[in-house]
């Protein structure tokens, strides 16, 4: 019988190599055919850089920062969507949104890798751009510093009573402090300790300091001044003229004051709202209970400063934000109720200058 020369089969090849292979893998103690092949690990990304709570206004430029990471390769680019209406792709780890609009945003960005996969948690910056702001209009403030026993103090009085009649009592506000704290001054039977320590304030921190003890001196907004009320013409004129004058300037604020006298005691709410951005401070809210138609003697005075309720400093500089000061206090068995209000105004005591004032009752 001749020799059989048939090929084998492909499946008795295939057989014989698979032991063959097994052979030789247990020889040389391989065994890398049995290892599972390991998923690519998706990349992460961070935000760096958001905007925190009242830092950005409309129309600001605002930037963003991100950065990402990948365990087991690299960062190819990132893709990013701002308020799900716009987005793109780059490898840059930054973006400039310029004059950004009014409102609510929500940023995203994600790495992708050098196997194609993109982080499955995209980063998130929440921001909120604030109303720009503006200034409002400004109610005047005239602080008149006198005393008893002066000449023509009642003359600047004449004059700050007519701006009242003239302009509103939503517009203008005057308190007078009566002073005598000073040996060379005889004692003002209205002054007390509240209304020295306003003039002191004044003396220590403005230039009235310059005519101490020189009254009367009406000080409008804290900064503005003039010494002296020898004629009633002139001194309605200088009023007018510096009530102009601080009218033409905006305020950051506006004032709302609600409460009440009555009973023998009194109230008072104010709520600031910051209109345009505050810089400098402190910033210190005082009220002030004033009395009208006090007669002693031949003496007449209106706008008496009878009581400085405690100061209130503000944590309150961003657009938008508010706060709500609440004080209480007694009123004096001598002081006429029906004659009261409270006088509110905001002051920066860095210079001075003051940024805003209401009343109490402007009916």
């Amino acid at each position: 019988m001749g020799r059989d020369t048939r090929r084998p089969s492909f499946g008795r090849w295939l057989g014989t190599a698979a032991i063959a292979l097994a052979v030789f893998a247990a020889a040389t103690g391989c065994d890398w055919f049995n290892d599972p092949v390991e998923a690519n690990l998706p990349p992460e990304t961070t935000i760096v850089t958001c905007p925190s709570a009242g830092e950005v206004a409309a129309g600001d430029d605002v930037t963003l920062e991100w950065s990402g990471d990948d365990a087991d390769g690299s960062i190819v680019r990132f893709e990013w969507t701002l308020d799900d209406t716009t987005g793109g792709e780059t490898t840059e780890t930054s973006l400039l949104i310029e004059n950004v609009t009014e409102g609510a945003h929500v940023f995203e960005a994600w790495a992708v890798d050098d196997d194609g996969d993109s982080d499955p948690t995209p980063a998130v910056c929440a921001f909120t751009a604030a109303s720009s702001g503006g200034l409002v209009d400004r109610v005047v403030l005239a602080e008149l510093l006198t005393t008893k026993f002066c000449t023509y103090c009642w003359v600047a009085e004449l004059a700050l009573e007519r701006a009242i009649h003239n302009y509103g009592r939503d517009q203008v506000c005057v308190i007078a402090y009566h002073y005598d704290d000073d040996p060379g001054i005889p004692p003002d039977p209205v002054a007390n300790d509240d209304s020295n320590a306003r003039g002191d304030y004044y003396y220590e921190n403005t230039d009235v300091g310059d005519y101490y003890t020189v009254f009367p001196i009406p000080i409008f907004d804290g900064g503005r001044f003039f010494v002296g009320a020898s004629d009633t013409t002139a001194a309605k004129a200088a009023v007018e003229f510096e009530i102009d004058l601080r009218r033409d300037i905006g305020s950051p604020l506006s004032l709302d004051v609600t409460g009440d006298i009555s009973g023998g005691s009194g109230n008072v709410s104010v709520t600031v709202s910051v209109e345009d951005a505050l810089t400098g401070g402190p910033n210190v809210l005082r009220m002030v209970v004033i009395e009208d138609g006090i007669v002693e003697g031949a003496n007449h005075w209106d706008f008496v400063a009878r009581d400085v309720l405690e100061d209130e400093t503000l944590a309150v500089s961003a657009v938008g934000e508010e706060a709500v000061v609440v004080r209480a206090f007694t009123v004096d068995p001598e002081w006429n109720e029906d004659n009261l209000d409270v006088i509110v105004f905001v002051q920066d005591d860095s210079t001075a200058e003051i940024l805003q004032a209401g009343r109490l009752i402007t009916e």
